[in-house]
């Protein structure tokens, strides 16, 4: 790996993993009653700790590399404001701000950026650990009825998978590790990123107002149609690979549309539901990175 390919890479991953760091720990803050103030207290720290970093990865990423809508998109910044308005909760939208009129690449590659960059991934790596403990904390509290959330503990465990999964691509990063067998790497992300988005799809249908009748169906037809798919890849053989690709990239341009309109719909107060607008334009986030993962998949073919 090149010097210029770890910095790259790890601009790119810690643009978007921050940020979903930070919102999975308001999400948090914002979900548990008056009576647990020191749950509440950490996730803030948590958030305040992780949109630190983010700002710091905006700054190292000015000019060097594009800012993807798996970092942010068009909604992020009316979904901030709106959630806000919601739950009280303060959100940075300065660095939203920010991060959406940083300068197309066009500075010279300075060595000091690696520097920075691996200072920039060790402290992800410490801030990330130490969250996952705290949602390893909230989960145990939650399943031995000692916690109440707003959050159904499958959410719980979804966010922590993610958190791990950040801290394992981070640290290859800092190992420099290329990957043995792109196959089976390819595989496993397919697989990950299709129950991720499965999930996704049960805690919208969760969320949503019972008279949100045509939009739970969808968000059902959805998660059923991911789980089919990730069947179909755990009994995988080589020759297949290519087909479900392909499954997996026309099934998740579909939810990351009907991920747009909701998010477009929370926004505009259009959607009975108690998902607050940044879930909405969270999920659409995730969406786009799996896709953006997808194209490189078919690429390395």
């Amino acid at each position: 790996m090149t010097n210029e390919t770890y910095v790259k890479q790890s601009l790119e991953l810690n643009l978007f993993f921050l940020r979903i760091m930070k919102e999975h720990s308001l999400f948090l803050a914002v979900s548990f009653p008056p009576k647990d103030q020191d749950f509440i207290r950490e996730a803030s720290e948590f958030n305040s700790n992780f949109n630190n970093l983010l700002k710091t990865a905006v700054e190292l990423a000015s000019g060097v590399i594009d800012m993807r809508d798996d970092a942010v998109t068009e909604y992020t910044l009316d979904a901030e404001e709106k959630t806000y308005h919601l739950t009280g909760f303060r959100i940075d939208t300065a660095l939203t701000q920010a991060e959406l009129k940083v300068p197309r690449p066009g500075v010279n590659f300075e060595p000091i950026l690696i520097e920075k960059v691996n200072n920039l991934n060790n402290r992800a790596l410490s801030a990330t650990k130490n969250l996952i403990r705290y949602k390893t904390n909230v989960l145990n509290s939650m399943l031995s009825c000692d916690l109440f959330s707003l959050n159904y503990p499958l959410l719980i465990e979804h966010i922590r998978r993610e958190a791990i999964l950040f801290v394992d691509l981070l640290t290859k990063l800092q190992n420099r590790m290329e990957a043995e067998n792109l196959y089976k790497k390819a595989l496993e992300e397919e697989f990950f990123w299709n129950q991720i988005m499965e999930e996704h799809s049960e805690f919208i249908r969760g969320y949503l107002d019972p008279t949100e009748e045509d939009l739970m169906e969808i968000a059902n037809s959805f998660a059923i149609r991911y789980n089919e798919l990730n069947r179909k890849i755990e009994g995988l053989r080589m020759n297949q690979f290519s087909t479900l690709l392909s499954e997996s990239q026309r099934l998740t341009k579909e939810i990351k549309n009907f991920k747009t309109q909701g998010t477009q719909g929370l926004i505009g107060c259009k959607i009975r539901s108690i998902m607050v607008p940044l879930l909405g334009d969270h999920v659409l986030r995730e969406a786009n990175h799996y896709l953006h993962l997808l194209e490189r998949m078919k690429k390395a073919r």
